[in-house]
């Protein structure tokens, strides 16, 4: 794909959720091979439309305050890990394939 993309991103909840660990570093070099739209579903993978990153409005930013605790997050934090972790990283380790890191901290570094 012939689009401009940073060769690194901060992947962080968006303002006013407390995180509960460190932001991940996501490498788009790392990925390149990877098809666009795997993770930019809302994307055709034709249009020159700017690609929407998952925390813009109308895709994992599905958040609803909830009185009895803090904002909900648990939308927003299962789309990445089920997405990255799970759908990819997981399944590619089970078949025995190079993959990405498969702990936490592998993604969340300690601070």
């Amino acid at each position: 794909y012939a689009t401009d993309v940073p060769d690194t991103l901060t992947i962080k909840p968006p303002e006013g959720v407390r995180a509960r660990k460190s932001p991940v570093e996501f490498s788009h070099v790392k990925h390149k091979d990877v098809d666009c739209t795997k993770c930019h579903h809302m994307w055709d993978g034709k249009s020159e439309a700017e690609i929407q990153p998952c925390t813009d409005s109308g895709c994992h930013d599905v958040f609803k305050p909830n009185p009895k605790e803090r904002r909900s997050i648990k939308y927003y934090y299962n789309a990445y890990h089920d997405q990255c972790y799970k759908g990819c990283h997981m399944d590619l380790k089970k078949a025995g394939k190079p993959t990405g890191p498969t702990a936490c901290n592998g993604c969340h570094p300690k601070e």
